[in-house]
């Protein structure tokens, strides 16, 4: 017996600082999904920026210890990564299956305080101590009170104004992720009350991603109503907004990085396991002094623009994946592209953590996660190849005209030319 409760199952903390749940129509329903399809992307790019500004595990100042555990953490950060990855397709799925079209769109960082509720700060900050707090801060459960990382704190906002009359979708505001999953649940138990099952789920199941394109945890076909209240369960179990605290989700997982961080700092106070990459690197000049950074040293600033151009072309291959009607071939086809310039965005961003951001600087640059402005899907057929193929063919021209001052992009040079082989044979 499916639960089909209108109330969310909340501990009694939680009850008393969260906002009471808005729930509406259909549009408030896409309104909502988009909203954790923003967070789920925003996270997952923060999480790689850390991932990223980690050191090699060979460099040379680690001791063995030091050395496995950054290999560890390494793989601990981007395994939460896929899982936020799986996350955005499971929302996709979710809005697909709604009879809307998956949001690949967000703000580009640092993200304005009230875009989100006023107690989310997303920023692009390197690996650090402050860094994992906010992490934990981020993805603390329901109930728990965690302060966040010093530096990343939002004082004197005020709250996100609720308001719903009816037609138009109003905000939801919280103080945890979790709660924006409850708000999703409620509406959607409250839609298949009014409307029925047969008439809210009512998208093509050819517009969703399958198990048998994708392999990760909680992505599935949704049809039912059960369908969905297990795919905001795996969402919630995993971490992104977990309910309870468990020994392998996102929460705990950043835990024990902070915790073995802080037990190698003590025994070795010169232990610097990231690079010194700037926070919050932006592609243009500030208007005004402010926490971004203007990569402005001319060596860094063009591989910047090929990571970003690798980037939006990843997501451009995932919107494809969406487009109505798919093959399961054809969804393949644009998942391993997606894949692919994934490989290369981490080759592209190790080298960029090595390059000052500004001329003469000390600090490093790293990737800016800027995006298109638009991110409709593309003409499909033959049409969607050519476009796809003439970015490629871009791309290697750009990794040719780099490879000079950065041998090390021989490596991506390989990949982008492996990748368009790929998406051609395909």
């Amino acid at each position: 017996m499916m639960d089909l409760r209108t109330e969310p199952d909340l501990t009694e903390a939680a009850v008393e600082t969260e906002p009471p749940i808005l729930v509406g129509n259909r549009e408030q329903l896409f309104h909502l999904l988009a909203e954790a399809s923003e967070i789920e992307h925003a996270l997952m790019c923060s999480y790689l920026y850390a991932l990223f500004s980690l050191k090699p595990a060979a460099d040379p100042s680690f001791s063995h210890e030091e050395s496995t555990a950054v290999a560890r953490w390494r793989e601990t950060i981007r395994s939460v990564v896929i899982e936020e990855m799986g996350h955005l397709v499971i929302v996709s799925n979710l809005t697909a299956a709604l009879g809307g079209r998956p949001h690949f769109n967000r703000p580009n960082f640092p993200v304005t305080s009230g875009y989100f509720p006023s107690v989310l700060s997303l920023r692009l900050t390197p690996f650090s101590l402050e860094t994992l707090d906010h992490f934990i801060f981020l993805e603390r459960p329901l109930g728990v009170e965690v302060p966040d990382g010093e530096g990343f704190e939002v004082r004197d906002a005020p709250p996100r104004e609720q308001v719903f009359h009816g037609l138009m979708p109003g905000a939801q505001d919280y103080a945890t992720v979790s709660h924006l999953y409850e708000a999703i649940r409620a509406n959607l138990i409250g839609l298949a009350r009014l409307l029925g099952e047969a008439h809210l789920f009512i998208g093509a199941a050819a517009s969703q991603m399958g198990a048998n394109v994708i392999k990760m945890k909680g992505v599935r076909e949704i049809s039912t109503l059960e369908d969905a209240l297990k795919s905001i369960d795996i969402i919630v179990e995993q971490g992104e907004g977990a309910s309870v605290a468990c020994d392998d989700c996102h929460y705990s997982r950043f835990v024990a990085i902070r915790d073995e961080f802080l037990e190698l700092s003590a025994r070795n106070e010169k232990f610097r396991p990231a690079y010194p990459m700037v926070s919050n690197p932006v592609t243009r000049r500030p208007e005004a002094s402010d926490e971004r950074v203007y990569i402005s040293n001319p060596e860094a600033a063009q591989v910047l623009d090929f990571g970003n151009a690798t980037y939006n072309l990843l997501l451009r291959a995932l919107v494809q994946a969406f487009c109505q009607n798919r093959s399961d071939a054809t969804q393949e086809r644009f998942m391993t592209l997606a894949l692919g310039l994934m490989h290369v965005l981490s080759s592209v961003a190790q080298t960029l953590a090595s390059i000052p951001a500004t001329e003469g600087g000390r600090l490093t640059a790293g990737l800016t996660f800027t995006t298109l402005r638009g991110l409709e899907p593309l003409a499909t057929g033959e049409v969607e190849t050519i476009l796809i193929q003439e970015r490629l063919l871009l791309l290697i021209a750009a990794t040719r005209d780099i490879c000079p001052r950065h041998p090390a992009f021989a490596a991506v040079l390989t990949q982008i030319q492996n990748v368009l082989e790929g998406f051609c044979r395909r």
